[in-house]
């Protein structure tokens, strides 16, 4: 069953993740919705559980559809780095409190 997202979110997050099928997509973003929710994709560079490629391919299929798309590659695998979690820090306060 599809449904439509039609309030835009504050933002969203994904860490070492990937865009799934377009049929398995269970949530459509209306264009309007989704040129208004931020998204912050945070990889690494070497992550051999979820492939680093992943990452362009899902951030060139989301800003087709017209969102904006913070990404950022860190120097680790499958795991967090402590700037990765900064750049999501100041990404998320941005979003709550606004840019300074």
């Amino acid at each position: 069953q599809n449904t439509e997202q039609t309030t835009p979110l504050a933002g969203c997050v994904c860490l070492s993740g990937w865009l799934t099928l377009k049929e398995d997509l269970r949530v459509r973003l209306l264009p309007d919705v989704a040129k208004k929710t931020p998204l912050f994709w945070g990889h690494g560079q070497f992550d051999d559980k979820v492939l680093f490629e992943q990452q362009a391919h899902g951030v060139e299929k989301l800003r087709e559809q017209g969102v904006t798309v913070l990404d950022e590659s860190f120097p680790m695998g499958h795991s967090s780095h402590p700037e990765e979690m900064k750049h999501l820090a100041t990404f998320l306060d941005d979003l709550l409190f606004g840019k300074e």
